[in-house]
């Protein structure tokens, strides 16, 4: 018979099963990216997971079927977290300023949650492997963010704040891979990474690119 409760749990307080099934859910998608982090893709088993949340060995693999199916969870519930960041800094602006807001979004959210960030591109750079199972997650990822970008570019060129001869296809898909690209880096040598100044020189580069009657 299958058991949700957690190892320990004291029962001073009954929970329903919804509530169980939350707090088992909370706790595994935490150990998952802890492991990630820790023995990377191949390192990180359904078994170790449930283990080191503190549940059976076979919760995960029960709850989630396989580990490309909870680090699909683990993703979504990142990107829950980074939507709100995002929703809140673009708020209705176009063009430039979308682009922008979001890039700054984007590295607030860094400084703020590093450890999401680094189990989130662990994951998406995995599906780079032709055979991964997450090479559909990481193509979704990159395809909804070019998606965003492109749709703000073409806002812009619709007002007429951003040139009528820019591509918004090309444009969206180079902000996405310089920030993907500036990840990376950091992903490897954070020492080596200056958000702050990167920033400013990214913006401005894009400005003057894309304004219309910006100086070249």
């Amino acid at each position: 018979m299958r058991s949700d409760s957690k190892l320990g749990d004291s029962a001073d307080t009954p929970k329903t099963q919804a509530e169980r099934t939350a707090i088992s859910d909370r706790a595994m998608l935490a150990a998952a990216q802890t492991l990630i982090l820790e023995r990377g893709i191949d390192g990180t088993t359904l078994a170790a997971i449930g283990e080191r949340a503190g549940y059976s060995r076979g919760l995960a693999t029960y709850r989630y079927g396989s580990k490309a199916g909870l680090f699909q969870e683990v993703s979504s519930n990142i990107h829950r977290r980074w939507v709100t960041y995002l929703e809140r800094a673009v708020d209705g602006q176009t063009g430039i300023d979308a682009l922008c807001s979001a890039a700054d979004a984007y590295y607030r959210f860094v400084s703020d949650s590093p450890e999401d960030i680094r189990v989130l591109h662990i994951l998406y750079y995995a599906g780079a492997e032709p055979s991964s199972e997450l090479r559909g997650l990481a193509k979704t990822a990159f395809q909804r963010q070019i998606a965003d970008a492109e749709r703000w570019i073409q806002d812009g060129i619709d007002n007429g704040s951003i040139l009528d001869l820019v591509s918004p296809l090309a444009e969206a898909t180079q902000y996405v891979a310089h920030i993907a690209g500036v990840t990376y880096i950091w992903l490897l040598n954070p020492v080596a990474v200056r958000f702050d100044d990167i920033q400013i020189s990214f913006k401005q580069s894009l400005r003057d690119r894309l304004t219309v009657g910006h100086p070249a």
